[in-house]
């Protein structure tokens, strides 16, 4: 009798045991999937600006462009579509702590301009995030300028693009991305509850153009 009584608390004392790992390991993992949580975006540069299909990419001032430059900047202002297209340069690094590898599935994006949510959209495409290493995400943008931008004529207008294509793919100040990512986890899809507001490290002392 007394045997049985002791091999019943040797059971007890396995099963409190085995209890016990499997709720450290759940706790483990489940801060293993809040840490990605800290998975960093940033706004890093802008490539490939062009207006009305002109490129600007090499061009400091409205003064440079030609004729037929201007005659097409101009013919697209009188028709009230003066497309400004560009791509954003989104960095996102998923820290090194995290030790596992993700993906980003989705992400809603709206480019913010001084305060004022213009153009929207959503990046679906599975991006691989390895732990500990910084990828680039680029976002094609496409907007008509004359809905979001106050001007009287295509040589203001064309200034304003400008700012676009700074130094370096220098961001101007104003720009702002707010965005909603969804990131594939080993313990299944991540959403963040509200969207980021991201927006890009401006050296105090360099000249940034406001909108």
């Amino acid at each position: 009798m007394q045997e049985r009584e002791m091999n019943k608390l040797r059971l007890l004392t396995i099963y409190s045991v085995m209890t016990l790992l499997l709720l450290t390991a759940g706790c483990a993992s489940f801060k293993q999937a809040y840490d990605l949580s800290q998975v960093k975006f940033k706004l890093d540069h802008i490539s490939a600006v062009r207006v009305a299909g002109i490129d600007l990419m090499h061009i400091d001032s409205p003064d440079q462009l030609n004729v037929y430059q201007m005659a097409r900047a101009t013919l697209a202002v009188s028709r009230n579509n003066l497309p400004l297209d560009l791509t954003l340069h989104l960095t996102s690094e998923n820290p090194l702590a995290n030790r596992i590898a993700t993906t980003l599935s989705r992400m809603d994006w709206t480019l913010i301009l001084d305060g004022r949510e213009t153009i929207s959209g959503t990046l679906e495409e599975d991006i691989s995030l390895p732990a500990g290493q910084v990828l680039d995400i680029p976002l094609h943008l496409k907007l008509n300028m004359l809905e979001f931008f106050d001007a009287e004529n295509a040589m203001e207008l064309l200034d304003m693009a400008l700012a676009f294509a700074g130094e370096n793919g220098r961001i101007p100040q104003g720009v702002a991305l707010k965005i909603r990512p969804v990131i594939n986890t080993p313990f299944g899809p991540m959403h963040y509850g509200k969207p980021l507001l991201i927006k890009p490290d401006i050296p105090k002392k360099a000249q940034t153009y406001s909108f």
